[in-house]
């Protein structure tokens, strides 16, 4: 007698066998949603360093203003040639100096805004491959399909 060749095929055996890890979208939402918080305080954070540095700036640019202006009558005074050559000679140095300072100061303070955003970049991402790699979550164990006694004809 003729058999036919999927007559004793069963899809749910054969589906068993397959192992497809679960996709947790809720768990994959919250990461993009911590994903998005971390970017904005990365963000917020360059943000308020970048003000704090050009606030700065102009405070440093203020100073020099005010002090060349209160350091004019170097110039203009009654002291002879060489007193004022050694007061202006004195006046650049302590300019230079002043200006070195600032520079160091801003440079500082712009090193420290990315050590912070960077910091705050490099934990998100570091948390982030942990949660991924939580939400992955392997299929339970397919037990091995039994064999179905053979049809009898």
């Amino acid at each position: 007698m003729y058999k036919m060749p999927f007559a004793d095929f069963d899809p749910a055996r054969f589906m068993a066998d397959f192992k497809v890890p679960a996709f947790d979208a809720e768990g994959a939402m919250a990461l993009h949603r911590k994903n998005v918080e971390a970017m904005t305080a990365a963000g917020q954070t360059a943000f308020e360093g970048a003000g704090a540095f050009m606030r700065r700036q102009g405070e440093l640019a203020r100073e020099a203003v005010e002090a060349s202006a209160a350091n004019m009558n170097v110039f203009f005074g009654d002291a002879s040639f060489e007193d004022k050559a050694e007061r202006s000679a004195a006046l650049v140095k302590g300019a230079w100096e002043s200006t070195v300072a600032g520079a160091g100061e801003l440079a500082e303070m712009s090193a420290k805004t990315g050590r912070e955003v960077f910091g705050l970049i490099d934990k998100r991402v570091r948390d982030a491959m942990d949660e991924a790699a939580a939400m992955v979550v392997p299929a339970p164990e397919a037990k091995p399909a039994e064999k179905a006694a053979p049809a009898k004809s």
